[in-house]
């Protein structure tokens, strides 16, 4: 397991690294690579929310931080860079049908991702059903999506800046999964764990579902707001998020 991972890892690498020749900007490289270091941090967030990881796992330090989440960790920004790289190029195209639509996918993508990291036994969880009956898998891949979009709206406010500006998005990476899964998730995990009563249990599911749609659609509705403002630009984007609200401001007038 480890050493395809391994191989896949280089692979993605190259490919960030061409993406970013072809784009001529850092993002792509930085981006893998902050992903892949966030990955040393992400058992910490398995074990808040009952996420155990095989014992016959390749462990680097003792036996919390397998060594798969390290060469894995760019499978969450995956479906973030593929978006990115499409759209850059042609986001005027893009509505809020469409940006629901790659939500709803990116959604899929992780639940998939979830169940098969449990069908093959690299981990398991507490409970696999938790309150009301909701798949922890799903609820897990929900958390994974609302960091990957916020991402994607960070990557366009980075697009096409200097490489030592881009540096920040290294750290905001980290801030953003310190953010979704210990913050977003935090009424769920902690009536779980704090008091064990399925009725609180169920509260707390339901008050972070809730904020994960807030912050879904508060996103969507940056990137569109983002979109609106390229078709004023004639498809040049500019990174200065002022400017495009300037431009935009001109363009009503």
């Amino acid at each position: 397991m480890e050493i395809i991972l391994f191989l896949v890892a280089a692979v993605v690498i190259m490919l960030a690294v061409f993406a970013g020749l072809s784009a001529q900007s850092p993002l792509f490289v930085f981006v893998v690579v902050a992903a892949m270091l966030s990955g040393l941090v992400s058992p910490a967030w398995h074990l808040i929310y009952g996420v155990v990881y095989d014992a016959e796992l390749y462990y680097l330090i003792g036996d919390s931080i397998p060594l798969i989440a390290f060469l894995g960790g760019w499978i969450m920004v995956f479906p973030t860079l593929l978006i990115f790289a499409t759209l850059r190029r042609s986001f005027v195209h893009i509505g809020k049908l469409g940006m629901w639509g790659l939500i709803s996918v990116v959604v899929i993508f992780f639940w998939v991702f979830e169940s098969v990291g449990v069908a093959w036994q690299i981990w398991s969880y507490d409970n696999e059903i938790t309150a009301l009956g909701f798949p922890t898998s799903l609820f897990l891949a929900l958390l994974h999506t609302l960091c990957a979009v916020i991402l994607l709206r960070v990557m366009f406010e980075y697009w096409r800046i200097p490489t030592l500006a881009t540096l920040p998005i290294v750290p905001i990476l980290f801030g953003l999964q310190a953010f979704c899964y210990a913050v977003i998730g935090a009424p769920f995990y902690a009536m779980e764990m704090l008091t064990g009563t399925s009725v609180l249990t169920s509260f707390g599911l339901v008050c972070t579902m809730l904020v994960i749609g807030w912050g879904l659609h508060t996103t969507i509705e940056s990137l569109l707001s983002i979109q609106s403002n390229t078709s004023v630009t004639a498809g040049l984007y500019v990174a200065d998020i002022a400017v495009l609200e300037e431009l935009a401001r001109q363009k009503n007038d």
